[in-house]
């Protein structure tokens, strides 16, 4: 009876009589497929040569693991995503492209050529076998139906986060290894060789290891069964609980490893939006109009940008109009799935695809760390590319035709289908070289989308800091560096006025006004980064530490300058500066303590032999502020300050002759400095030589040009 049982669960369903194979010889399937890889290739080729961008960051160019080479790869697969970049906990698990960067990063340190040249060719490694995979599920249609949508999916510019991003390398490597799952699996649905179970059950363990997206095939295989398999529901969903089995062993590796981490309570709204929501009512809302928004770019994919976090997709409410936009859409989507399941209507299965795969990144369900991105609808954009080439074939009546005895009798036998493609796919080609560029580098992609996505509170700080330390910092041109640091500042005000509690925007706003020498507001951007968050790194308690010293908050600048020092007890400028700010508030034997261990720590430090010369002047132990002022110079050879004290000290132990000397040189090199035209005039009086005193004098009293 067991028997019996289990071969009346495990029916097949037999075609309907009426319906016809389409027998399309399979060296036309291998020239399609190869036509889309080699134009995956093309349309992506240009971004081979770029550098890295965003987040790349997180897991290569500042990764200490990935850095580590070849000897960190046993801490890739036991540590979490970024453990190498920031110490929090984080609960994603995605090993297998960090051990990729890390192999890289092995052969080719600071290069991300490689990268790039690799994402490139694995994506064109997808689009060739999902080729296979769609001339399989279609194969009651004519080749150009599956040719078409693999195309579209190839150049569609929405990929352009995916490919063009090195990071992304996670999300090509979760969709190549559930398509190659699925391969084996309609392999084995074809000739029920069981090893190509153990083939698929393998494939689909690396793609969870890459993604955890890759658990949405849990829908997609018996779904697949069902489809082409021909299988009622029940025995696909038996037929492939073994993938189930798969996910529960990526579970317990990712609890053994990472313990039972729940991050939904650290999400922060910077990175999405929804966590502001005042009700579930509102969230849900959002999160429909969000997806609407998802729909709307994988039609019309214009304008892009890699970044859609907060407030550039603000709260929505049952009342708004995109919410009821994307809910009629996405209902009629799901009514139209519905009613054409049990015909097995490969347009279902499409957009089955798409809300299955979609799902987890949707924020409906459970909240994500991020509002919305480009690269959540990679894996997603098969289903719905798949569902609206197969309407428009039926739009076209392109689904019926006979079987083509030549290559080219494909695209002749269905001429409008194939105008109405070739036009979508070359726009969606010229799109996606064209915003590839974009991707060129950080700054270019930050010049780009700061326009696209104004209200972005992590655009304007990321661009503002880019501005400031990509490109200010090092700028030597003093008018050009003045330049930036005001476009810096300008970026950065805004994303404080976009999001107030934003306390990395606040801290580079304040590094951002020290450099332009605003020290005031500097302070007040300090004060405010620490408001919302303490400081975490040693240079900039430095930095506020010097601000605060620079208006005279003596007491305060101790605080921060002791703090750098306790973070990083061999920081020199912050040892000199603590020795400054005792001078000037009047403790000047202590600061000479100070300035001695920043000698200590740095033997070329021009500005602690300078302070120091100050300090013994303010003692009147002139000659030896002028023994140390001597070493100022041998460091700094032309230095203004350094010279002119010298010759101040000279003049102090009545040496008016040296005195003269030294102030003749700082003429020599800014001959309309007031100080150096007074000095002058002050010290030919003293050595009665009234003719050149009554010239510099003069020369003082003058309007300044």
């Amino acid at each position: 009876m067991g028997k019996a049982n289990v071969k009346s669960t495990l029916r097949k369903i037999q075609p309907d009589a009426t319906e016809k194979m389409v027998s399309v010889p399979k060296r036309h399937v291998l020239i399609a497929a190869i036509i889309s890889a080699a134009v995956a290739f093309a349309v992506y080729a240009n971004t081979i040569g770029h550098g890295y961008t965003v987040d790349d960051d997180t897991v290569m160019a500042k990764n200490s693991i990935t850095k580590g080479g070849l000897d960190s790869l046993s801490t890739v697969f036991s540590t979490s995503y970024r453990a190498g970049f920031w110490d929090r906990a984080e609960s994603l698990y995605r090993p297998l492209s960090v051990a990729m960067f890390t192999v890289e990063w092995h052969l080719f340190p600071e290069n991300p050529m490689p990268g790039h040249l690799i994402n490139v060719i694995l994506f064109c490694i997808t689009v060739f076998l999902l080729m296979l995979l769609l001339a399989e599920f279609l194969n009651r249609m004519p080749l150009i139906v599956p040719f078409a949508a693999t195309m579209i999916f190839a150049v569609h510019p929405i990929h352009t986060e995916v490919v063009a991003n090195i990071k992304s390398r996670d999300e090509i490597l979760s969709l190549l290894f559930c398509l190659i799952s699925l391969w084996q699996y309609q392999r084995h649905l074809a000739d029920s060789k069981y090893w190509r179970i153990g083939f698929a059950l393998a494939a689909f363990m690396l793609a969870m290891l890459s993604k955890e997206n890759a658990i949405t095939f849990l829908v997609v295989f018996p779904l697949w069964d069902y489809f082409v398999g021909r299988w009622n529901m029940k025995s696909s969903l038996i037929r492939s609980s073994g993938f189930v089995a798969i996910v529960g062993v990526y579970l317990l590796l990712r609890k053994s490893i990472l313990g039972d981490i729940d991050n939904v309570d650290v999400i922060q709204l910077i990175n999405n939006s929804l966590v502001g929501a005042k009700t579930s009512t509102e969230q849900f809302a959002t999160a429909i109009a969000i997806l609407g928004k998802y729909i709307y770019l994988l039609v019309i994919p214009h304008p892009l940008s890699f970044d859609y976090s907060f407030n550039q997709i603000p709260l929505s409410d049952l009342s708004g109009r995109g919410f009821w936009t994307a809910f009629f859409v996405l209902s009629v989507m799901g009514v139209y799935s519905i009613l054409q399941f049990k015909k097995r209507n490969p347009v279902a299965f499409g957009i089955l695809f798409f809300l299955a795969t979609i799902s987890v990144a949707s924020n409906i369900f459970i909240l994500i760390e991020s509002t919305m991105a480009e690269r959540f609808v990679y894996m997603p954009s098969v289903g719905f590319v798949l569902a609206g080439t197969l309407l428009l074939a039926k739009f076209t009546n392109s689904q019926k035709l006979e079987a083509s005895v030549s290559f080219s009798d494909h695209f002749k036998q269905n001429k409008v289908f194939v105008i109405i493609i070739a036009v979508i796919v070359s726009l969606y080609a010229v799109k996606t070289i064209d915003r590839n560029m974009d991707w060129k580098d950080n700054f270019t992609l930050l010049s780009k989308d700061v326009k696209t996505n104004p209200n972005s509170a992590r655009i304007r700080y990321a661009f503002g800091s880019a501005l400031l330390f990509e490109k200010a910092l090092k700028t030597e041109d003093p008018v050009t560096k003045t330049n930036f640091i005001e476009q810096s500042i300008v970026q950065l005000e805004r994303g404080v006025a976009i999001l107030p509690e934003y306390a990395e925007a606040w801290k580079h706003l304040g590094i951002a006004n020290k450099e332009r020498e605003n020290y005031p507001a500097a302070v007040a951007a300090f004060e405010k980064a620490r408001s919302y968050k303490p400081f975490d790194a040693s240079d900039i308690y430095a930095t506020s530490g010097l601000c605060y010293g620079k208006i005279g908050k003596y007491e305060l600048a101790f605080a921060d300058l002791r703090k750098a020092l306790s973070m990083n007890p061999n920081d020199p400028e912050s040892m000199n500066n603590m020795g400054l700010y005792m001078f000037e508030s009047g403790a000047v034997d202590s600061s000479l303590i100070y300035f001695d261990q920043a000698i200590a720590m740095k033997k070329d430090f021009y500005q602690a032999y300078y302070n120091k010369g100050n300090t013994y002047a303010k003692k009147t132990d002139y000659k030896e502020a002028i023994r140390l002022y001597a070493i100022a110079l041998q460091i700094k050879p032309n230095s203004i300050d350094a010279l002119m004290n010298t010759g101040n000290c000279y003049a102090a132990l009545n040496d008016y002759r040296t005195a003269l000397s030294y102030f003749k040189q700082v003429e020599a090199i800014d001959p309309e400095n007031r100080n150096v035209v007074i000095n002058l005039g002050i010290t030919y009086n003293m050595l009665g030589d009234q003719q050149n005193a009554a010239k510099y004098l003069g020369k003082s009293q003058a309007p300044a040009k």
